[in-house]
């Protein structure tokens, strides 16, 4: 099986670090037009270095005329948006039960506005070259995960909801949507590597009792799966979420 994305426009949002940059490399590597997108200038001139993507494009996704902005300069310059990948996200926030309106809006707009606002700007873009969109979600948002902040798995849970929704509309204009919802996955300057130095036994304990393979995801693993979802391989797969967790959850 060989996927390719010669000639194809790839905007990867979120993708300065970590699973982001993950998968705009295996775009890369896959011959793909990459973008990549954050909302830290320097931060981007070192990641498309580093993976050798086309451009960068700043801008924070979750705001409407940013996100509007960053269609149009990609139609003016490439002429097309082929293949979009939501994944702005933020698994930061309160301990549960100490929830707050703010926390709240915040939540919602890192982990559920940054990607519906982004699809809403490129949908005209993506019914004209019967593109795809894959969004990177959470097992959080399929499944109580003990600890998991709730304002974040409500919002990951309102993101799957809205992929299988949509996918009906959108499918019937030839444009696919599917996500992707990764366990715990760690990689330089994660939480679960901060965790791992300060509570190496705990987090031991929790891959050998929670995690069927008894380890840590990568991101590349989770790039992988972009890639296949994105592609002519999957050409019979929308609105479905894709749990890659190592065997993490019960459901």
């Amino acid at each position: 099986m060989k996927i390719s994305f010669k000639n194809k426009v790839v905007l990867v949002t979120g993708s300065s670090s970590g699973i982001g940059l993950s998968i705009a490399k295996k775009f890369v590597d896959l011959n793909a037009i990459t973008l990549i997108n954050g909302r830290n200038k320097q931060r981007l001139i070192k990641a498309k270095c580093e993976v050798n993507a086309k451009d960068f494009i700043c801008g924070d996704v979750s705001d409407k005329e940013i996100s509007n902005r960053i269609v149009n300069d990609i139609i003016k310059t490439y002429g097309k948006l082929d293949v979009l990948v939501c994944n702005v996200g933020n698994g930061k926030s309160v301990k549960p039960n100490n929830e707050t309106i703010d926390e709240w809006k915040k939540s919602f707009q890192e982990n559920f506005l940054s990607a519906s606002t982004i699809i809403e700007a490129s949908k005209e873009a993506l019914i004209k070259s019967k593109g795809v969109i894959t969004c990177v979600s959470s097992i959080c948002g399929i499944e109580t995960i003990i600890n998991a902040p709730i304002t974040y798995s409500i919002s990951k849970s309102a993101l799957n909801r809205y992929i299988k929704s949509i996918s009906k509309p959108l499918g019937k204009l030839h444009v696919r949507i599917n996500g992707v919802a990764p366990g715990n996955i760690i990689f330089e300057g994660s939480v679960w590597e901060k965790k791992l130095i300060e509570e190496k036994r705990l987090v031991k304990k929790m891959l050998s009792d929670e995690v069927a393979l008894q380890r840590f995801g990568k991101p590349e693993e989770i790039a992988n799966l972009v890639g296949f979802l994105s592609s002519q391989y999957s050409s019979f797969i929308t609105g479905q979420i894709v749990v890659i967790d190592g065997g993490q959850i019960r459901n």
